[in-house]
């Protein structure tokens, strides 16, 4: 388990906890029934997972200066991770995908069922505007963590994450006219505008904690240009991450991938190994990691600039190292 996963594991316990027991006391007679809620909600978030975005926001705002594990970085991580850990809740449900598997273990509705499933993914997305909010008690000023929370909720929503949903259910069956630009519209919503958002949210809270605690002013402009950068980011890996995952897919086990393989080809579902043959996706895939990288040295840059050479290229070394790692990956 990494440094930062092993911080998050118990905000997100006690942030769940907090929520549930008002109920204890509502009614214990029922506790059994508020002991398995719990347990409920934290199932899924306690099955593991790369943790992908909650290091994008955390090493982006380390590098804008905020300090490791700060306490608002971890409530906004876990904000970000109950949206992405709903939607894969959601996803794995028989009207969905229709997953037994998940990080390598029996998926929610199997274990809870499918209606119950459908509540913890629920809860675990209205939950995660709660625990955003909250970053105003860490010293996050309001202006900051009111554009973190109406930046998630546009990126998860209808403007994002779901829209590149309701695409992908779609195209399940891909028809012979799909092209290109569709699959990039579906991973650019689907997986991209998450991963735009934990950047973005990166930027806000990192220059907003590093000005309250290091009086380290920075223009509203230019954290508008930098939050633009960072978004523009976040879209490239998304799109590059999904073409890969769509690559191992097809070269991959289950047990590799924790999840069940070859299923979009059995489905014949739209992906880049369908429209593009295999190399062809591998070949796509390196060049928008090459992008990716690019757009990463200019998000470096502009970080240079604007604090007037506070911020080094250095410091954004841990996340290029993870979005190059997060797109060589072999699972």
């Amino acid at each position: 388990m990494s440094t930062l996963a092993a911080a998050l594991e118990p905000v997100w316990s006690e942030s769940i906890l907090h929520s549930v027991s008002p109920l204890m006391s509502l009614n214990p007679a029922l506790q059994t029934h508020w002991t398995q809620l719990n347990a409920a909600l934290k199932y899924p978030l306690d099955a593991g997972g790369k943790r992908i975005r909650p290091q994008l926001l955390c090493l982006l705002a380390e590098a804008c200066g905020a300090q490791a594990q700060h306490p608002a970085l971890l409530r906004a991580a876990c904000a970000v991770e109950f949206i992405h850990t709903y939607s894969l809740v959601h996803d794995d449900l028989p009207c969905m995908d229709n997953d037994d598997f998940r990080r390598g273990q029996p998926t929610t509705h199997k274990v809870y069922g499918e209606a119950n499933a459908l509540l913890v993914g629920d809860a675990l997305l209205t939950h995660s505007f709660s625990l955003l909010s909250s970053v105003r008690r860490c010293g996050v000023p309001a202006h900051i963590a009111l554009r973190c929370i109406e930046t998630l909720s546009e990126k998860s929503g209808c403007a994002g994450m779901i829209a590149g949903q309701w695409l992908d259910l779609a195209f399940e069956k891909a028809p012979s006219s799909s092209t290109w630009e569709t699959l990039t519209t579906i991973h650019s919503l689907k997986t991209g505008a998450l991963l735009s958002a934990s950047l973005i949210l990166g930027a806000l809270l990192g220059c907003g904690i590093s000005h309250v605690e290091n009086l380290r002013l920075i223009s509203e402009g230019d954290l508008n240009t930098l939050c633009a950068q960072a978004g523009t980011l976040g879209g490239n890996v998304g799109l590059a991450f999904q073409i890969v995952d769509d690559v191992l897919d097809v070269t991959q086990s289950s047990s590799e991938l924790g999840k069940t393989a070859g299923k979009d080809i059995a489905s014949e579902k739209l992906t880049a190994v369908s429209l593009l043959g295999l190399q062809g996706a591998k070949d796509k895939a390196q060049e928008l990691t090459e992008l990716s990288l690019r757009e990463l040295a200019r998000l470096g840059e502009l970080l240079s600039d604007f604090s007037q050479g506070q911020v080094s290229g250095a410091a954004l070394k841990p996340l290029h190292d993870l979005v190059e790692g997060l797109l060589v990956r072999k699972s």
